[in-house]
Formats: C-alpha cells, sequence, structure tokens
C-alpha cells in the first residue's frame, strides 16, 4: 500500500495547478485518493478511516474545500500536514526564558506614602 501510496503522490504532486483543479470537478476522486495515501504513508490509521468516511459521506463539503485550497494554496490539506504545522514552530524556534522582573525599590515608594501624611 505504501508503494502505492508513494507512486500517487508523486504523480499528484506533478501535475499543474489547472489539471488539479479540473480533476477535482470530477466528483473530488482524486483528492480522496491524495488523502488516503497521505495517511497511508505515515501508518496513521485514523487519517486512513477518516478518507474513507470523508470520500463517502463528504462529497459537496470536500469538494468546495479542496477546489479552494488548490487554487489558493496548491495543495489538499489533510491531517497528517496540519500534525507537521503545530510541530515545526516548536522544533524551529526553541522558547527563550523571559529575564526576571525587578523588584521596585523601596526608595521609590517612600515618596508615596509622604504624600499620603501631608
Amino acid at each position: 500500500m505504501k508503494d502505492f501510496a508513494k507512486k500517487y503522490l508523486a504523480w499528484y504532486n506533478g501535475l499543474s495547478k489547472v489539471v488539479r483543479a479540473l480533476l477535482c470537478l470530477l466528483w473530488d476522486v482524486p483528492s480522496n485518493l491524495c488523502r488516503f495515501s497521505k495517511s497511508a504513508l505515515k501508518d496513521n490509521t485514523l487519517g486512513v478511516v477518516l478518507a474513507i468516511v470523508a470520500a463517502v459521506f463528504g462529497g459537496w463539503i470536500l469538494f468546495v474545500v479542496d477546489l479552494c485550497c488548490i487554487l489558493l494554496l496548491d495543495k489538499v490539506l489533510w491531517l497528517d500536514e496540519l500534525e507537521e504545522a503545530e510541530a515545526a514552530p516548536a522544533e524551529a524556534a526553541p522558547a527563550e526564558e523571559a529575564p526576571a522582573a525587578e523588584e521596585t525599590p523601596a526608595a521609590e515608594e517612600a515618596p508615596a506614602e509622604e504624600a499620603k501624611e501631608e
């Protein structure tokens, strides 16, 4: 199955944006196979099951989403890419510790207390 997924993704990603948009008009079958292949390559069982369910029940909604994503982003979005996008910023830039806030000196508080006494 991984062999099919690799070959299909290589073929599908090699197509131009216009051809992928036209193929999307054919009941969104090529885009659904792309989702299935992405999940199969990563051994994501949940993604494979959701791809099959989406292909059977998500027809017109996914058709519109896929067409917009292909025309605007030049790719078909799926769960596996969302996980990579969330993990990438965390790996790219480690969080820097914020410098500790300095305590206010007691000398600054003294004028306020003198003002209250007057």
